[in-house]
């Protein structure tokens, strides 16, 4: 009998150590119920366990920021200000059809990557962001598009964040009002699928509006809205999050150099089956100077400088949503695009019919 007490007493010993010693590992599931795979509890000490911490609350890639995952039509807007690529296969397209391509490869010197309020980890960071969007007119001012673009970034130091890859899926129709002759209005109706991670479902319902004005060839304003309904799936509302953008922008061309100044605000307001489920507030500028690297040779290649602060609040100090980071990136920018010409073509005979008339006894 007392053989047996103490064999049983040195396997429960054993069992105590053998816990004590092995890594501890925390399970949890996403809003979703998808359940997330184990993660090691013993993380480095330099991060305080903010990588522990974003694993089991996921919030994705807290580097990839709202701008980036909801562009506005600044893209559309630089466009407007340099010539486009020119090539006998584009001009032997439908006349309403229209589509560009925008790969931006860029590196950058990030100061608060984990986007925390004490302790920022600072990083070096490589990007590559190929935006793709195909368009065909249905009418001289309305159109319908569909649209994809990849966010994949690659970490020095921040190694557990280098297998997250984002990617964007939408379609949308948009109408242009002309305001006068130098002011238009774009309304855009969005409808998307968002690719964050494994187990990660998100859909968005994005509204939203461009108001454009041309004080000259080379300088041009405009003001963007846009309302991103976020759900688990498409066409469901907003039973996750509502956030309303709002950005200013302004563009300047002198000789080969183009100028841009936005700053964009953004209200999350989330309930608790968001991803993440805490509401934040952020204020996101950019300021950058682009040129041609060889208008003659490599036509639609720029090289661009572009700062980036970053202001998070209301937030509670959750990690990978609070803090101030600021960005500085360096890169090329390779822009194809054919436009539409069926606008154009429209007009002319519009012209050309009423001067018939007026010639007509």
């Amino acid at each position: 009998m007392a053989i047996h007490s103490f064999s049983l007493k040195l396997f429960v010993s054993a069992m105590i150590a053998g816990l004590l010693a092995a890594p501890v590992y925390a399970q949890s599931t996403t809003p979703d119920g998808i359940f997330l795979r184990p993660q090691p509890s013993l993380l480095p000490i330099t991060l305080q366990n903010t990588a522990f911490q974003l694993a089991a609350n996921p919030v994705g890639n807290p580097s990839i920021i709202s701008t980036d995952q909801t562009p506005t039509h600044i893209g559309d807007e630089r466009e407007l200000l340099s010539s486009p690529w020119k090539a006998t296969i584009l001009e032997k397209l439908p006349a309403r059809m229209y589509f560009s391509s925008v790969t931006e490869v860029s590196q950058r010197f990030e100061s608060n990557v984990l986007s925390t309020v004490n302790n920022p980890h600072r990083d070096y960071v490589f990007r590559a962001l190929p935006n793709v969007t195909l368009g065909y007119n249905l009418l001289p001012k309305t159109s319908v598009y569909a649209n994809y673009f990849v966010v994949k970034d690659v970490f020095a130091n921040t190694a557990f964040l280098n297998p997250i890859t984002f990617q964007s899926v939408s379609g949308g129709i948009q109408h242009d009002i002309a305001l006068g002759k130098k002011t238009n209005l774009q309304l855009n109706y969005q409808i998307r699928q968002l690719f964050q991670g494994r187990g990660v479902n998100q859909a968005d319902m994005i509204p939203g509006l461009t108001l454009t004005h041309y004080f000259s060839p080379r300088f041009i304003g405009f003001f963007n809205s846009q309302l991103q309904m976020r759900s688990h799936y498409i066409f469901q509302g907003p039973t996750r999050e509502i956030d309303p953008f709002y950005t200013l922008g302004l563009l300047y061309r002198k000789g080969d150099w183009s100028f841009t100044s936005t700053c964009t605000m953004v209200n999350n307001f989330r309930n608790r089956h968001a991803i993440p489920p805490t509401p934040n507030s952020s204020i996101i500028c950019d300021f950058e100077a682009a040129r041609p690297v060889s208008r003659k040779r490599l036509p639609g290649l720029d090289a661009f400088v572009r700062a980036e602060p970053i202001w998070n609040t209301q937030s509670h100090s959750a990690p990978g949503l609070s803090g101030f980071d600021f960005r500085i990136f360096g890169g090329v920018r390779y822009t194809l695009y054919k436009p539409s010409v069926y606008p154009q073509m429209k007009a002319l005979e519009k012209q050309l019919k009423e001067k018939e008339q007026e010639q007509q006894p």
